[in-house]
């Protein structure tokens, strides 16, 4: 799953040339962020409203080149989701910019655009029914259970999988079916220990 799927391609930019004056100017309540541009349109860094109050020591005529150092926090594109939480991790970063492979920025990509993309890949906006269920954590164990699902014809929307011991997984399973007791009973009669079953009607659903 690549960034741009989900990054927020809607925002503001500064040239680096301008003053801090013209920063305090643009960022608002509704603008909380400034991707700062070089004069050829490259990225050079990003402003976000946490960093008024350490500008606020500065006089408002200086210049953001004079105190700002290109970033080596940013995105591409193409980079993949798993790259940019790394990415956010490691820099303690609540946004990054995007750009392409000529460095002009295209988007954003925040934490607000990371529940978006979570939102998607467990497929909470789909109607259908989600098991947490235990399997032994061994090669091979998770294809049994999709086997069970696939024999049946029943739709696989989302699957999500965590280590909860040395020798035991916790899998997270978005069923195309709206039927607890059936996946239930077909749970049972597997031998698939489960921790719950839940019935999610998903935004979709008119």
């Amino acid at each position: 799953m690549y960034v741009k799927i989900w990054q927020n391609e809607a925002f503001q930019t500064i040239e680096y040339t301008e003053s801090l004056q013209k920063v305090f100017d643009k960022i608002s309540s509704e603008e909380e962020n400034l991707v700062v541009i070089r004069r050829d349109g490259t990225l050079y860094n990003l402003i976000t409203l946490n960093d008024l109050t350490t500008f606020s020591s500065y006089d408002f005529d200086t210049k953001l080149i004079e105190i700002l150092d290109p970033t080596d926090s940013f995105l591409f594109d193409t980079d993949l989701l798993e790259d940019a939480l790394v990415l956010m991790l490691e820099s303690r970063a609540r946004i990054l910019p995007v750009v392409d492979n000529e460095m002009h920025p295209v988007g954003v990509f925040g934490l607000f655009e990371v529940l978006k993309s979570f939102k998607t890949i467990s497929a909470m906006d789909e109607a259908g029914t989600r098991a947490v269920i235990k399997i032994d954590d061994i090669p091979g164990e998770l294809n049994k259970v999709l086997s069970i699902f696939a024999n049946r014809k029943i739709n696989l929307l989302s699957l999500m999988t965590a280590k909860i011991s040395d020798k035991k997984r916790m899998i997270s399973l978005k069923l195309g079916i709206k039927n607890i007791d059936l996946i239930s009973d077909i749970l049972d009669e597997e031998n698939i220990e489960y921790e719950g079953i839940y019935e999610e009607k998903g935004d979709k659903e008119s």
